[in-house]
């Protein structure tokens, strides 16, 4: 048994030939402490990075006004407030399809404001969802 306590001291036949290795850590631990790091950085960039959008809407209500209006209140809170932005909110009817649609645009210099629009529609509107905000106008 005392053969058996203290392998690594055999010959190096032996250790080749039964696949023990001398080295404590093999090749692949650098390149994948490597990998892990610039992985992890990456995933820690990400996270920041889309969960601090631009632009932050909430749809704070909305009422139909009549059959072809329905009224919107939502908020909004800025980045970059010096810029220019633009929201574009839809109508649905009871089966979701889209009745209305419009793009609201802020001036540069609005400080997080809460607006309320009228959205035309072709139907009765059941419900209204912010479709995207975002930086600039898109003309």
């Amino acid at each position: 048994m005392s053969g058996y306590s203290n392998f690594r001291s055999e010959s190096e036949f032996l250790r080749n030939r039964y696949g023990i290795r001398t080295a404590r850590f093999g090749r692949w631990v650098g390149p994948a402490i490597t990998i892990a790091l610039i992985g992890g950085g990456w995933l820690v960039w990400s996270a920041h990075h889309y969960a601090t959008p631009d632009v932050r809407s909430t749809l704070v209500s909305f009422q139909a006004v009549d059959e072809n209006h329905i009224s919107v209140r939502y908020s909004l809170i800025f980045k970059d407030s010096a810029r220019a932005h633009e929201c574009v909110l839809v109508a649905h009817d009871y089966q979701t399809n889209v009745v209305g649609q419009v793009t609201d645009q802020i001036a540069a210099g609005s400080v997080s404001p809460t607006r309320t629009l009228i959205i035309p529609t072709r139907l009765k509107a059941v419900s209204v969802s912010i479709d995207h905000c975002a930086v600039g106008f898109s003309r």
